[in-house]
């Protein structure tokens, strides 16, 4: 007698923890499909990143509710397909006021041949068939990728050359020094190739002072020379700086554009190739 009691208060047991089982499986089961009809309004809407945001809730807190995760593959790509549509219109814009204005640009310079196994430069018309090493003084040249150099030379004169400097109105901002082995000299002379990111903050400074007063040194462990900042010079020091900006400019709107297109396409193919509904339910 007390066995079969116990029997069947275990079964009821059983019984009970089932039911609760399969209580839990389909509240997590509504609650995953729930996110997933969210995250379908909110692409219809073109609210196509807070939808990425519920579908990424969707994966990471129900990873066994394999069915509507399947399901919810093409709703990802949807919502990614169209983010990157809306981001198109905005990267095409850029592009083109980035192609404009490094076309306007690239009118002022001139293409310079390198010497043997280098590659050619621009300069500024201003300075083309300028002998940089003739005498003391500045050269801004860019690359063919687009990135400013500037060549400083110091003529006749031995001043441990490794920094150079810009004073405004608003103060002094130099260079921090170069290491010795980058410094070439020749004849008493003094050669040193100064990287962009190296006198952004000199060439910031001359475009910032505009027509105010402004002087330029070189400077080096043993002392320093005054650059003779001609309106020329100056004009060509902030235009090489500017035409810079552009060319980098157009290449990461070029990059950016690109790199939208390939969301896109891609986008499509995972939309085109994921599981309808009706798959799933076979």
């Amino acid at each position: 007698m007390c066995n079969a009691a116990s029997k069947i208060s275990i079964i009821a047991l059983v019984a009970v923890a089932s039911a609760a089982c399969t209580t839990e499986a389909e509240r997590r089961a509504a609650a995953a499909g729930n996110l997933h009809t969210q995250a379908e309004a909110l692409v219809a809407s073109g609210a196509y990143d807070e939808a990425i945001v519920l579908l990424d809730s969707l994966d990471s807190a129900y990873r066994e509710q394999t069915a509507t995760r399947r399901v919810s593959l093409a709703t990802r790509a949807a919502a990614i397909e169209g983010r990157a549509l809306q981001q198109i219109g905005p990267a095409e814009q850029r592009l083109a006021e980035a192609q404009m204005r490094a076309d306007s640009l690239a009118a002022l310079f001139v293409s310079v041949d390198g010497p043997r196994g280098l590659e050619g430069y621009s300069v500024a018309r201003e300075l083309a068939g300028q002998n940089v090493t003739a005498s003391t003084g500045v050269q801004p040249r860019i690359g063919a990728d687009g990135y400013l150099t500037l060549a400083a030379v110091v003529k006749g004169k031995s001043i441990g050359l490794n920094s150079a400097s810009v004073t405004t109105a608003a103060g002094t901002v130099a260079v921090e020094p170069a290491q010795a082995g980058r410094r070439v000299s020749s004849e008493g002379s003094e050669l040193l190739m100064f990287r962009q990111e190296e006198v952004t903050p000199l060439l910031e400074a001359l475009e910032q002072a505009g027509d105010g007063v402004a002087k330029m040194h070189l400077d080096g462990t043993g002392g320093s020379v005054e650059i003779k900042l001609t309106a020329e010079l100056r004009a060509a020091l902030v235009r090489s700086w500017q035409y810079a900006m552009a060319r980098q400019a157009l290449r990461s709107a070029l990059i950016e554009r690109e790199r939208l297109e390939r969301v896109l396409q891609t986008a499509r193919d995972h939309r085109a190739n994921a599981p309808a509904p009706e798959q799933e339910q076979q």
